[in-house]
């Protein structure tokens, strides 16, 4: 296999026609066609052109991605070779391993999933009067409200160190939606515990309840769906 240093390797950026180059584990990955590297360009945080064993690391996908990829060099380490500035910020050793574990993609799962059951289990409740169908949506509802804060926070800190905190579209629709279902949960649960009790079924408070409860699950299917173009970009 041929070898190559980090001074060669960085005139292979991707742009102008030139071929697309990234090291891994000490070896060099030929990306050209790859549709997630356009003009060398990945995720609009990293670069053709260098080193991204560190980066890999805080990476919402594993190593394997690479196996698609044709290994066509070795890399050679040279003192003398210039780094590249980047985007991308040092996480201190506990939050790289925290991050290592793909918190966010863990339990973000949690209030999407609670938050739809919620939505089903009101929207059930119109046409089967059972009360436990509503007791159902409210327990899911609260348990959504609890891991909600712990998804939110395991974003911001993937967001900011996994994606240089570029703040994108996506990023911005995923921000605006979590705003929304922060706020859904919020005057759900005031209206339920402060509202409902002793209020007339079918009166403005039920319907105003049922209404917010059945948007939660558009809202989280927003989340889910920003989400998918971050981790399978198309």
């Amino acid at each position: 296999m041929d070898k190559m240093d980090k001074a060669e390797l960085q005139q292979h950026d991707g742009k102008e026609g030139r071929r697309t180059l990234v090291a891994f584990n000490g070896k060099i990955y030929d990306v050209t066609d790859s549709k997630l590297w356009r003009n060398g360009v990945h995720l609009k945080t990293h670069h053709a052109g260098n080193d991204l064993t560190h980066a890999m690391k805080a990476a919402p996908h594993g190593p394997e991605v690479m196996e698609r990829y044709l290994a066509i060099a070795e890399l050679v380490e040279e003192k003398a070779a210039v780094a590249r500035p980047t985007a991308m910020k040092t996480p201190s050793p506990l939050v790289a391993w925290i991050l290592s574990q793909h918190p966010h993609p863990m339990s973000v799962h949690f209030p999407i999933a609670l938050c739809i059951m919620a939505s089903v289990m009101t929207l059930l409740s119109l046409y089967v009067h059972e009360p436990a169908l509503q007791k159902a949506a409210l327990y899911n509802m609260i348990f959504a409200a609890l891991a909600t804060p712990g998804s939110v926070v395991t974003g911001l800190l993937s967001w900011y160190y996994n994606y240089s905190g570029i703040w994108t579209h996506i990023y911005r629709m995923k921000t605006l939606l979590s705003i929304i279902l922060a706020v859904l949960l919020t005057f759900a649960l005031t209206i339920h515990f402060a509202f409902l009790p002793g209020s007339a079924p079918g009166g403005l408070w039920y319907w105003l309840y049922t209404w917010i409860v059945l948007a939660m699950a558009p809202t989280v299917m927003g989340l889910g769906y920003y989400g998918g173009k971050i981790t399978f970009p198309s």
